[in-house]
């Protein structure tokens, strides 16, 4: 249940370790191509199809965390092989120099992006590179307990739901400053990306503590199914098994004015050799794109018809305007770090 929970979890000091080889882990020209990416997170025929048809030797090596992918990247030398990297890790790969650009003339699909996605293309395209190719994408939701709303008469449909005097003390949150803070200036009408001084944010932070009955990135879902809390706050990925397996006993909600959304890129080593660019490209092509959105719990940003993919397939719960509002979670500022730091030291770790 844990495999694609900590999302967002940082390791402190995880990037400050030194470069320590990886054996048996890279690959070469002889022995094909190894790509490092978390277990059950793409469908196994499209993986197989790609052996075919790009006839490369594809060893995986899976890992069950976001972050385990991330500590192998920090720890090793990828070299010419691929790995799967959350969008939380990549600024700091960038400026610790773990990854290698990836020249934009060696990529076939040349892809306008929109919005949401547009600001994080921003980010990771420098003149003619990219920092790594998106293939995946997930966001923030609320799941709930039908039975126990069901009492209450009603249902959560936005943020504002954790801080109903109904809930208070019913409720888990992802242990992730990012993500609470974020979905607080959310509830008061800011931007996930927005600077944390909103003048009300603290005592709404205060408030939020106050009702949360647990607080976990890795094991939110286990007190969910206990009866022990009524509500959660979790990654899409993590709930939509959960929501396929048993739609009478729990609801999941998009939350109606926008939610945190997440993407899995492909990063390199070092500029990717043959095999490995027939990956990158594999995986940017429409056809694919659109099978990874219907046979995966996480849809392809490619996907550019949302209406005939998301809304109705891979997470029905999402409305249009819901998604529209929706934002990539941007790196911080230095003085924003600083106060999301304080904030979540003083507010959710310190014993009151």
């Amino acid at each position: 249940m844990a495999t694609l929970m900590q999302r967002r979890q940082f390791c402190q000091g995880l990037f400050a370790l030194g470069a320590i080889a990886l054996s048996g882990c890279q690959a070469s020209a002889d022995t094909g191509l190894t790509v490092h990416l978390l277990r059950k997170s793409l469908p196994p025929q499209l993986i197989q199809r790609f052996r075919q048809q790009a006839g490369v030797a594809v060893r995986l090596r899976l890992q069950d965390t976001p972050q385990a992918l991330a500590h192998l990247l920090a720890v090793g030398n990828l070299r010419t092989g691929v790995l799967s990297l959350g969008d939380a890790w990549l600024a700091e790969a960038i400026r610790q120099r773990q990854i290698a650009p990836i020249p934009k003339r060696l990529i076939q699909t040349k892809v306008d992006w929109a919005e949401p996605w547009q600001s994080f293309l921003q980010f990771i395209s420098k003149e003619d590179v990219l920092w790594g190719l998106p293939y995946r994408w997930g966001a923030t939701v609320l799941i709930y307990r039908r039975d126990f709303f069901a009492e209450l008469g009603w249902e959560p449909k936005d943020w504002d739901v954790l801080w109903h005097p109904a809930v208070q003390g019913h409720y888990s949150l992802l242990n992730n400053p990012r993500e609470v803070i974020g979905l607080t200036l959310k509830s008061l009408g800011q931007s996930y990306n927005a600077p944390p001084t909103h003048p009300q944010l603290r005592e709404r932070l205060s408030r939020l503590r106050q009702g949360c009955r647990f607080f976990s990135s890795d094991a939110y879902l286990q007190p969910l199914m206990l009866g022990s809390t009524q509500l959660a706050v979790g990654w899409s990925t993590d709930l939509l098994p959960l929501l396929k397996r048993d739609p009478q006993t729990y609801g999941a909600v998009f939350p109606a004015s926008g939610t945190a959304l997440w993407l899995d890129l492909w990063v390199c080593g070092q500029e990717p050799d043959r095999a490995a660019l027939a990956w990158l490209n594999y995986w940017w092509q429409p056809e694919v794109a659109e099978q990874i959105s219907r046979f995966s719990h996480a849809p392809s940003p490619l996907v550019a018809d949302l209406s005939a993919t998301l809304f109705q397939r891979y997470i029905s719960l999402a409305s249009p305007t819901a998604f529209a509002q929706s934002e990539v979670l941007l790196p911080l500022d230095a003085a924003s770090q600083k106060r999301y730091d304080i904030l979540w030291q003083e507010i959710f770790l310190t014993s009151s």
